[in-house]
């Protein structure tokens, strides 16, 4: 069955695909690193970035920058957008599905009536 979902009034921008990635870097929060390990947040003490959050690998050296660390204000920008993002999909695929529920509800109908009329044609034979 196609469907068209009347596109629906929010404050959510529907904009770009939540799937995206920049080169080999996965978007959003990490949850582990290229190696397996799994994330530790530290804090920056740099005189640039001062208490400014970060990503790192537990086995990370200064030599491997990208495998480091990632900034945590930046993921968590990126996880926003993309789940802004997943929620465009949800909400259209939410609309399709009661325009889905609508159609299928009315031909349950047709077919009770149809089932009601074909019962009611066999006993005037009987």
């Amino acid at each position: 069955m196609s469907h068209s979902a009347k596109p629906s009034s929010s404050s959510v921008s529907c904009g770009g695909n939540w799937r995206r990635r920049r080169g080999a870097k996965e978007r959003g929060i990490p949850k582990k690193f290229w190696c397996g390990e799994e994330t530790m947040i530290k804090t920056s003490g740099t005189a640039k970035n001062p208490g400014r959050l970060f990503h790192c690998c537990p086995h990370g050296s200064e030599g491997d920058k990208f495998h480091l660390f990632t900034w945590t204000d930046e993921c968590v920008v990126e996880e926003i957008e993309d789940l802004k993002s997943m929620m465009c999909d949800v909400k259209g695929e939410k609309s399709d599905l009661r325009v889905e529920v609508v159609e299928l509800q009315k031909e349950l109908e047709r077919i009770k009536l149809t089932l009601e009329r074909d019962k009611n044609y066999c006993c005037c034979f009987l």
